[in-house]
C-alpha cells in the first residue's frame, strides 16, 4: 500500500475531488469538457511562471519579482508593437510580432540575470534582491506605458495566444512543453541534480565539486526567462497590456510550487507536483469565480493554501530532524 503515501497521487486525488465538488456546486458548468479546457487555459500563464519559480525554490531561494519583471516585459513589448502612435515608443511603424516577442523574453532574461548576479555574486538575500527588482521593474513599466492600457497590437501576435493545435490552445501546449522540458532537466541532467544538491546542502554541494554560485545564478535566469514567456502568453491572448497584466503572478507561482511539494528549504520537490499544484490553484480560481466569489475571497484562499503547504513542509522538516532556523532565501 505504499502507493497511498505517494504525494503526487494524493494531489491528483485532491485535484479530482475539487473538480467534482465545484462541478456539483455549479451544476456541472466547471467540469464540462469546455470548462476543463478553460481551467488549463487559465492555468497556462501561472504554470509557465511556476516552472521558473520551482527551479529557484529548489535551491532554497524565492523569486518575488515575477510580477514586476512580467509587467515590464509586457508593457515594453506592447509599446513597440502597438499601432497607436501616441503610445508607440519606437516613433514609427510597430515592430513585428517576432521582434516584440524576442524583446519581451530578453527583458525577462535580463532581469533574471540581475537577480542571479545579486544573489550569487553579491550575496544579497534573494528576498531583498528580487523585491528590489520587482519595484524597479514596476517603476520602469509605469514610465514606459504611462499607466495606460496599450492595445491595437500587431495582428500576428494573436496567433501565439489564440491559435490551437487539434483543438488545444497554444498557451496550454507551451505550458505542458515547459513542464516536460523542466522534468527532463531536473531528472536526467547534471544541472538538474546540482539544483537539488545546492538546495539540500550548499556547503556539501560545493565540497563535492558543484559550482554553487553558477547554479544559483542560472536558476534566476530560468525564472526570468519563464516569466518573459508567460508575459508573451497572456499578452498574445488578451492583445493588450497594462500594469494589471500578470497581477498576482508571484503569489500564484509560489502557491503552485508550494502546493506541488517544493520545499521552501530547498532540495525537495518534483515538477509533476508543481503541475498538479498549478492545476489545483486554477481549479480553485475557476470554481470560486463561477460561484461569484470576489477577489478578496480568492486572495484569502490562496494565502491560506500557501500557509498550509509551507506549514506542512515545516512540520515534515522538523520530524526528519532537518529543520533550519530560516529558509535559505532569507540569507545572503
Amino acid at each position: 500500500m505504499t502507493w497511498l503515501r505517494n504525494d503526487n497521487l494524493s494531489r491528483a486525488i485532491i485535484l479530482l475531488g475539487l473538480i467534482a465538488l465545484f462541478g456539483i456546486l455549479t451544476g456541472g458548468a466547471t467540469c464540462s469538457a469546455r470548462g476543463l479546457l478553460n481551467v488549463f487555459l487559465q492555468s497556462s500563464t501561472t504554470g509557465l511562471a511556476a516552472v521558473g519559480q520551482a527551479f529557484v525554490m529548489l535551491t532554497g531561494a524565492i523569486d518575488v519579482s515575477l510580477y514586476g519583471v512580467g509587467v515590464l516585459a509586457s508593457v515594453l513589448g506592447a509599446a513597440t508593437m502597438t499601432s497607436r502612435l501616441d503610445l508607440n515608443i519606437v516613433g514609427g511603424e510597430p515592430v513585428s510580432a517576432m521582434v516584440g516577442v524576442t524583446l519581451m523574453v530578453a527583458v525577462g532574461l535580463a532581469c533574471g540575470a540581475v537577480n542571479g548576479y545579486l544573489v550569487s555574486r553579491l550575496r544579497v538575500p534573494a528576498l531583498i534582491a528580487t523585491l528590489g527588482t520587482w519595484q524597479v521593474s514596476v517603476g520602469l513599466a509605469q514610465l514606459v506605458g504611462g499607466g495606460y492600457t496599450t492595445a491595437n497590437l500587431v495582428p500576428g501576435l494573436s496567433r501565439i495566444g489564440q491559435g490551437t493545435f487539434v483543438g488545444v490552445p497554444f498557451p496550454v501546449i507551451a505550458m505542458l512543453v515547459a513542464f516536460g522540458v523542466a522534468y527532463y532537466v531536473l531528472h536526467f541532467t547534471t544541472f538538474g541534480r546540482s539544483v537539488y544538491a545546492v538546495g539540500g546542502n550548499a556547503a556539501s554541494a560545493h565540497l563535492s565539486g558543484i559550482a554553487v554560485r553558477r547554479v544559483e545564478f542560472l536558476v534566476f535566469v530560468i525564472s526570468g526567462f519563464m516569466v518573459g514567456v508567460a508575459a508573451v502568453s497572456i499578452e498574445s491572448r488578451m492583445m493588450a497590456a497594462s500594469l494589471r497584466t500578470l497581477s498576482g503572478i508571484q503569489l500564484d507561482s509560489i502557491a503552485a510550487a508550494a502546493v506541488g511539494g517544493v520545499s521552501v528549504y530547498g532540495g525537495r520537490g518534483s515538477i509533476l507536483g508543481v503541475l498538479l499544484g498549478t492545476l489545483i490553484i486554477a481549479v480553485l480560481d475557476n470554481g470560486l469565480g463561477a460561484l461569484g466569489a470576489g477577489t478578496e475571497v480568492l486572495y484569502t484562499v490562496k494565502g491560506a493554501v500557501i500557509i498550509l503547504a509551507c506549514g506542512g513542509d515545516f512540520l515534515r522538516e522538523s520530524r526528519l530532524g532537518r529543520r533550519r532556523l530560516t529558509p535559505a532565501f532569507t540569507r545572503g
